[in-house]
């Protein structure tokens, strides 16, 4: 690990000040250096890929920049130490904003939805973009079963029952049309904008976090902006934002995006709601526990959609639902997950 006293002096400030962790390995940090502000990004070491995904941050965010998103402009960077100074862009995230009632909420996603309107008319993609289909996100779509399976049945699920999930994903999206495909933010929630009040337009609302960015389906960003596992998002105010997304397509091709807005949805919900159990039991980490409920109903909502039946028929017939645990313990979740083989 690095020294922080040691880092700061390197930088040349007497202090850098934390900012909140989020479920990544790195840290952030405040600082102010001669008459500017920044945001340091450290790496808890210096790896190969650690400096890979250091790289592919900065990469990614000039791209974006030639797209008209705003992104932290660099100041600069260590690849020794692997760390990356930034333009700090303000403490206002999207999320702060709507919490404090400082802008319109239909504004705030508005403008979150029109940028994903810009990166999805995007012509070239950057190089070396990673596919989701080999990403974790698509492959964690398990952690359902891994650990909130695990959670009801106090036991783990085999190797064949994780494969006989895996195969209801297969046979619902082989029945739908091909999926639009494009940048993928892949982190896509309030906390990751930032409110910027001296630009105009999308620019208004700066990007970040997106070094895990990747070729994916296109409807993922919007769903993970109006399902975020942290938030309620008003019913109406999603269907208006899908709506302004989906403006301009055809009827077909509305029809197949909205289809796998649900599927790539409650995969997305599946892939959480098991994260946030896994982080209790593997890391201690019990403040993500109080938005289980929330997935759960997202689960429940989408699992009546007809594209989901054999979804739900799985669910039904491996005894999984998603009503029977309301307040979770992780003392409670730690001492069931100690006494399984996983």
């Amino acid at each position: 690990m690095v020294d922080k006293t040691f880092l700061a002096r390197k930088i040349g400030v007497e202090t850098l000040h934390p900012l909140p962790r989020d479920v990544s390995p790195r840290e952030y940090f405040r600082g102010r250096k001669g008459d500017r502000d920044f945001i340091l990004m450290l790496y808890p070491d210096a790896s190969a890929p650690h400096r890979e995904e250091m790289q592919g941050f900065i990469r990614l965010g000039a791209w974006l920049g030639q797209q008209g998103i705003k992104t932290p402009a660099l100041y600069e960077k260590d690849e020794q130490q692997c760390y990356a100074l930034f333009e700090d862009l303000g403490a206002q995230s999207f999320g702060a904003r709507l919490r404090d009632g400082s802008v319109n909420q239909e504004v705030l996603y508005t403008l979150a939805t029109d940028v994903l309107i810009t990166l999805g008319h995007a012509e070239h993609l950057p190089d070396g973009l990673p596919l989701y289909k080999d990403s974790r996100i698509h492959e964690n779509r398990r952690q359902i079963v891994d650990y909130y399976m695990t959670l009801l049945h106090k036991e783990r699920p085999d190797n064949q029952t994780v494969q006989s999930y895996l195969s209801v994903w297969d046979k619902i999206e082989s029945a739908l049309s091909p999926c639009p495909q494009g940048f993928v933010h892949g982190d896509y929630h309030l906390e990751n904008m930032i409110y910027v009040t001296h630009e105009t337009n999308v620019k208004r609302c700066g990007l970040i976090d997106y070094q895990d960015a990747l070729h994916g389906p296109l409807p993922y960003d919007l769903v993970n902006l109006l399902e975020d596992a942290r938030i309620d998002v008003p019913q109406d105010l999603r269907a208006a934002m899908i709506d302004r997304y989906c403006d301009g397509m055809s009827a077909p091709d509305k029809a197949a995006f909205l289809d796998w807005y649900r599927v790539l949805g409650t995969q997305f919900h599946c892939r959480v709601l098991g994260l946030f159990i896994k982080l209790s039991a593997e890391q201690g980490r019990d403040s993500y526990l109080v938005h289980i409920n929330r997935l759960q109903n997202y689960i429940k909502d989408a699992l009546e959609n007809p594209i989901l039946l054999p979804l739900k028929v799985w669910f039904e017939k491996e005894g999984v639902d998603f009503s029977s645990i309301k307040d979770l313990d992780g003392d409670i979740i730690r001492k069931i997950f100690r006494n399984t083989s996983f």
